[in-house]
């Protein structure tokens, strides 16, 4: 029912239909790759495990989606709103960001409204929308080893491509304007009001997790505008590595990617993970965890002594 490679040949199947329309009308083919795009975003759910995309309110769905399909009032089995999926996506695909989830939603709502709605607004501009299903197809044909142009055709990736270039520019453009007006404040401040403004920082060393920051000492980071040193960040954990024994303690290392920065001295604020490449900042940070055996195993050996 949820097969992995029925989603990718059926996601194929409606990329063709969107490449060999033999009209340049933007909005059909829109909305013959808006429609392939939920298969193709249901296929690494499915790899992992069909049940995954088994809706659990929906009767037996998941006994259905596991290979035990059972006889019961239930109904037909359902699989989980696309929403899900996006939301599920960004926790198996590191590279699937908020970005890339925003991304997704803004295709998905506007399909639905294309469908449930008496507006048009596929009726739109094709780099209105195209940059948006580039970067998420990328991501997922990476994601399952799949080359892109394979799967939609090379056409309408490159003009895709090219609009997503074209995009970042702008972003890259807004971004550069915003430091150099950054740097404008700066120079202006006294050098009472820079003390001061240093003097209001946050004197923790190390906030990990979606709340601002001031980097370890691995990873310094200046501002771009300024160029004071170590200046808060936002990370997001985007993976753990497994487990291991090192040195008689538990390690793991954890991946994150920076989704913002703030400057407290010239105000500088970037948001997102293309703002952060775009002003040339480092992306990925890795830090090691550590525990010990006896703090990981310390409460069994507790319960079991007290037992004796």
């Amino acid at each position: 029912m949820w097969d992995y490679e029925g989603f990718v040949a059926k996601a194929q199947l409606y990329f063709t239909r969107a490449k060999e329309y033999p009209r340049a009308e933007d909005d059909v083919m829109a909305l013959w790759l808006l429609l392939g795009l939920e298969f193709l975003l249901r296929a690494p759910l499915a790899k992992i495990s069909p049940t995954l995309l088994a809706d659990p309110q929906s009767g037996d769905a998941i006994m259905h989606a596991a290979g035990y399909p059972i006889r019961s009032d239930g109904g037909t089995p359902k699989s989980i709103q696309a929403k899900t999926v996006i939301i599920r996506l960004g926790a198996v695909i590191p590279e699937f960001t908020k970005e890339r989830q925003d991304d997704a939603n803004f295709l998905i709502g506007l399909r639905n409204e294309e469908l449930h709605s008496s507006e048009s607004p596929l009726a739109i501009e094709i780099a209105k929308w195209l940059p948006h299903f580039t970067r998420v197809v990328e991501i997922i044909g990476a994601h399952l080893e799949l080359d892109p142009a394979d799967l939609v055709g090379d056409e309408i990736m490159d003009l895709g491509r090219e609009l997503v270039n074209e995009a970042d520019k702008k972003i890259e453009h807004e971004v550069n304007k915003r430091i150099e007006a950054a740097k404008v404040f700066f120079a202006r401040l006294k050098p009472s009001e820079i003390d001061a403004r240093r003097g209001a920082r946050p004197k923790q060393i190390t906030l990990f997790g979606e709340e601002p920051l001031i980097p370890h000492p691995d990873w310094p980071i200046d501002c771009p505008a300024c160029k004071e040193e170590k200046i808060p960040l936002k990370l997001r954990p985007v993976r753990w590595t497994n487990e291991r024994l090192e040195n008689d303690e538990i390690c793991r290392e954890v991946v994150y990617i920076a989704i913002g920065l703030s400057c407290p001295i010239c105000d500088l604020e970037l948001a997102g993970t293309a703002e952060i490449r775009a002003a040339k900042i480092r992306q990925e940070y890795i830090r090691k965890e550590w525990e010990s055996l006896e703090d990981r195993y310390s409460a069994d050996y507790e319960a079991d002594y007290g037992n004796e």
